[in-house]
């Protein structure tokens, strides 16, 4: 049977002088989302080494959402991925993923030292598939949109995952109050990682988690029409008004930022990519 291994590292740790902060935003992040994806890991993502992670899941969409949510959650910290697909040596049930072996964990290693280079967000998938090549063009296009995005804008892509996500879960409301807190605390003290655009805003702060959750509700019914001959924007209407109110501001402003930091095309990338992977073709 094949599983998807994931391994995953911190972009340029050694430049974050309060690492403490950083490696403890990623093992409650690690954590939450162990709890969330329960049922689709094999073997709960842990640190393998420092700021080195690695985990065993059930199939490649499972392991492309749990990376991309991180993604999201961590910010400004930023992460690169690999992640292989194929078959593992010993299946041992009190095994930690750290003590696995075999093809997947293999294609992983290989992916991720493929794309040791560079600052930004990475994502490389290694399935040993004549598709592969195709598969990581897409992720480095969305990655290269995400990291030219502004503070603000990530602060809405966040907010509008939770409003709208690919798959549904159940998620903390006070989980989400924590990282924000964090993200603040990161931003203000660590000035290394301001995000290079042709825009500069301040982060908004006066985020209403509990309204958010309500809207959540909401959005998550709503159904557009689908077309079959190309992908739908993974947006529904009335988001922007939504977020605007989350956000304490004008649908105006948020919908400046969503056109200036291309929003809905990520999602809808992100979308097509999760789609992708649940083709049989890998």
């Amino acid at each position: 049977m094949k599983y998807a291994a994931v391994m995953f590292d911190v972009v340029e740790s050694r430049k974050y002088y309060k690492r403490y902060d950083v490696q403890k935003l990623l093992m409650d992040c690690v954590d939450y989302l162990n709890g969330i994806y329960f049922y689709e890991i094999k073997k709960n993502v842990v640190s393998s080494a420092g700021d080195e992670f690695q985990g065993l899941f059930l199939d490649l969409q499972s392991a492309f959402l749990y990376i991309r949510k991180l993604q999201i959650l961590i910010y400004p910290i930023k992460i690169r991925c690999g992640i292989g697909y194929g078959e593992i040596k010993y299946d041992v049930e009190e095994w930690a993923s750290s003590a696995f072996d075999g093809e997947a964990y293999y294609l992983a290693r290989d992916a991720i030292i493929s794309i040791k280079k560079g600052k930004s967000n990475k994502i490389c998938f290694n399935t040993k598939s004549k598709y592969d090549k195709y598969l990581n063009e897409f992720c480095s296009s969305d990655m290269q949109v995400k990291a030219r995005q502004s503070q603000v804008v990530r602060l809405i892509e966040l907010i509008a995952d939770i409003m709208l996500p690919i798959v549904y879960k159940e998620e903390d409301t006070q989980f989400y109050r924590l990282i924000l807190e964090n993200r603040y605390r990161l931003i203000e003290q660590e000035h290394w990682n301001r995000v290079s655009s042709r825009y500069r805003d301040a982060e908004i702060l006066n985020i209403d988690c509990e309204l958010l959750f309500e809207s959540r509700e909401a959005c998550t019914k709503k159904k557009d029409g689908e077309l079959l001959f190309r992908m739908d924007e993974f947006w529904i209407r009335g988001m922007s008004t939504e977020i605007a109110r989350v956000m304490g501001t004008t649908r105006q402003n948020i919908d400046r930022y969503i056109s200036l930091g291309k929003i809905k095309e990520s999602r809808t990338m992100d979308k097509a990519i999760f789609e992708l992977l649940g083709e049989d073709i890998w």
